[in-house]
């Protein structure tokens, strides 16, 4: 299993987009359980941002399999998998904007999975969501942890930083 971990940031705009420009390696947030495998396939860093990463002339499915293509320069072959994994089962022919926020977030995470990243890095994931659905969408980024991908989740919110196994604050 992965280690889940959130980088908390200190107010003001700014502070917690610094994620986006991590690389495996250079990120101290990362926390590799240390005897774990990695996942099948390259290398790689998963995005999850707020808004879920998502073109809204394509299907969610299309979605998936453009950033599976994109990360690994071929067809990503668990899509179906992502999307059951993800909650969506069933959801694949649908466009963003007939989605709940709930269902583009884990829509999100079906994008960024979608390369077999080792980690996936998550700027305020739950920004948009209400108490329950954020708790709902950690659920599933802890899921996606024990799946084997390292998870990193910038984020003001404590609550949604009580989910990581490490806490590491920026001022």
């Amino acid at each position: 299993m992965r280690r889940r971990a959130a980088v908390m940031a200190g107010p003001g705009p700014g502070s917690v987009p610094l994620v986006r420009y991590a690389v495996p390696g250079e990120c101290v947030a990362v926390l590799p359980s240390g005897g774990g495998d990695l996942p099948a396939g390259g290398p790689g860093v998963g995005v999850l941002l707020r808004r879920g990463n998502l073109f809204g002339h394509l299907t969610v499915e299309q979605n998936v399999l453009l950033a599976g293509r994109l990360a690994t320069r071929r067809t990503p072959e668990n899509v179906a998998g992502l999307l059951e994994l993800t909650g969506l089962a069933g959801r694949g022919d649908a466009y963003p904007g007939t989605l709940s926020i709930m269902e583009g977030a884990r829509a999100g995470v079906a994008v960024a999975l979608a390369g077999t990243p080792e980690v996936v890095v998550a700027d305020e994931p739950a920004g948009e969501l209400d108490g329950l659905a954020a708790l709902e969408l950690m659920d599933l980024l802890r899921a996606v942890a024990c799946r084997g991908t390292a998870v990193v989740v910038a984020t003001r919110d404590p609550g949604i930083a009580a989910a990581a196994h490490r806490i590491v604050r920026v001022a």
